[in-house]
């Protein structure tokens, strides 16, 4: 859960989503995971969130600006390391097919 300005949001991923995400960062999701470690960069772990996130109970997402705006400030308050947990957390969450055993 995310609170900005009085308001809760969540991060919600899906295929289209990571599509979007890996569009906009030119890089796979799980190429980008695997050559940082886990770390997704900051502008990547920006994109993360603009592209993913959605008030809470609202079925539609946020317009990315918005969600640049709130990665922004979220990282700025919580810190890199509790922001990049709770993405990593949430696609581990809503992509399962990502972290399936071959």
């Amino acid at each position: 859960m995310i609170e900005y300005n009085g308001k809760n949001y969540v991060l919600k991923y899906n295929m289209k989503r990571i599509e979007m995400i890996e569009s906009v960062t030119n890089m796979p999701t799980m190429a980008e995971l695997k050559r940082t470690d886990g770390m997704l960069s900051l502008i990547c772990l920006k994109a993360y969130i603009a592209y993913a996130i959605k008030e809470e109970g609202d079925e539609k997402f946020l317009p990315p600006k918005k969600g640049m705006e709130i990665a922004e400030s979220l990282i700025e308050s919580n810190g890199y390391f509790d922001v990049c947990g709770l993405v990593l957390e949430c696609l581990e969450k809503d992509c399962p097919f990502f972290f399936q055993a071959g």
